[in-house]
């Protein structure tokens, strides 16, 4: 009989199973547990890595690697319960960032991929740069590095992933409703730090 990869609907409910459950059958030996979280946070991890090592791609792809490496192998000592799963995996980037950190914080030519004119309505922006302009980049990139993990995470799942508030609730373990909060919190502190930069001073 002729093999088959994972079924649609498999997929899909594997997509949308929460964090702790994920983690426990992960914990318990689940190659597809993790993989699935593997897939679920790739995308924010590299795209915060590649914002902190200004678009080096190579460099990127070492420690989100190496990142994931660490994870698996201390997989066993993280509670499930025990917080968000993306402020653990960025803590460990973090770590892993030491050497390729840099005094002065450089942004990459392709920050977050953000919608400016959905997170920052009315704003005007230069008819000659766009959101493509490379001082709008600049502003996005160190808006999102500027908000905290959590709220970093609701926008790209949002905004860059398209993923409903629905979606989002049932990968964290919250309410559709305090999901909704989250993103509004988020989008207000993005506004807050987005519009507040390169105003002149009094």
């Amino acid at each position: 009989m002729e093999a088959r990869g994972p079924e649609a609907s498999d997929l899909k409910e594997r997509d949308s199973t929460a964090d702790p459950e994920l983690l426990r059958s992960a914990q318990q030996g689940s190659k597809a547990a993790w993989e699935a979280l593997y897939e679920r946070y790739l995308p924010s991890l590299w795209r915060y890595v590649y914002t902190q090592v200004d678009g080096d791609r190579h460099t990127a792809a070492d420690i989100v690697s190496e990142t994931f490496l660490a994870a698996l192998h201390g997989l066993h000592r993280l509670d499930p319960d025990g917080g968000p799963l993306y402020a653990w995996l960025v803590g460990i980037a973090r770590h892993k960032l030491g050497d390729h950190r840099r005094h002065v914080r450089r942004w990459p030519t392709n920050p977050a991929g953000l919608d400016l004119q959905d997170l920052v309505p009315g704003e005007a922006i230069n008819p000659s740069e766009g959101l493509e302009g490379a001082e709008n980049r600049a502003r996005v990139a160190e808006t999102m590095a500027r908000l905290s993990d959590e709220e970093r995470l609701v926008l790209e799942w949002k905004h860059v992933d398209g993923l409903s508030a629905r979606e989002i609730a049932k990968r964290t373990s919250r309410t559709e409703k305090a999901v909704r909060a989250l993103l509004y919190r988020a989008r207000k502190s993005f506004r807050a730090i987005f519009r507040g930069q390169h105003r002149p001073t009094a």
